[in-house]
């Protein structure tokens, strides 16, 4: 069996464990957020973003989340490394999270996981491409990891707020493509980030 159809396997089980493996109330939920987050790199400023998923209860305390996040960040020029423009990030993110302590309207939690991040680069209009020779740049997609903090609120039965603290951890191979094809400048681009965000889980 290959390594995505063992991912594919997994996700699955869990999802019957979710439906059929224990007698819980709101076993499934799907939920959206907003995120502000601050780059540990220098020359890339505060960028905000959202996310959505859905979240399965393996047990009580313990769940399985899965989550495609999108950011968004300006980025000012590095010698020999980004120019001035645009930087998406839109990682697919898995995690397990664990309850430390499943109050009646408070609960927080921690978790840990990691996924694909695709990531681009928009150089800005205020750059002379044509001037420095350059055609774009761009970022290479690869694995990355993330974990952190949160809490949920109970607002009602099926509604939660939750609130998280996180850090994604991804440093990326990056390069600048010349007009002319000269050889290309490659670089490492470090794009982990601190996040904070808030959102709302609706449980069936």
């Amino acid at each position: 069996m290959s390594r995505y159809g063992k991912l594919l396997f997994i996700v699955v089980l869990l999802m019957v464990l979710t439906t059929s493996g224990f007698s819980q109330r709101h076993r499934l939920g799907f939920f959206i957020n907003a995120a502000g987050y601050f780059p540990t790199q220098k020359n890339i400023e505060f960028g905000y973003g959202s996310g959505i998923g859905g979240v399965f209860y393996i047990n009580p305390n313990v769940s399985f989340s899965l989550e495609w996040k999108y950011s968004r960040f300006n980025v000012d020029r590095e010698e020999g490394k980004f120019l001035d423009g645009t930087l998406t990030v839109t990682p697919l993110l898995a995690s397990i999270h664990y309850n430390l302590s499943a109050g009646e309207t408070f609960s927080p939690y921690v978790f840990a996981g990691g996924g694909l991040f695709f990531s681009t680069m928009r150089l800005s209009e205020r750059t002379d491409l044509e001037g420095e020779n350059v055609r774009k740049q761009e970022i290479k997609n690869g694995l990355g990891l993330y974990g952190g903090i949160g809490s949920t609120i109970k607002l009602n039965e099926r509604l939660y707020l939750f609130i998280e603290g996180l850090y994604l951890a991804r440093r990326a191979n990056a390069e600048t493509i010349y007009i002319d094809n000269s050889p290309s400048n490659k670089f490492r681009a470090n794009l982990s980030s601190f996040s904070v965000l808030i959102g709302l889980d609706y449980f069936y």
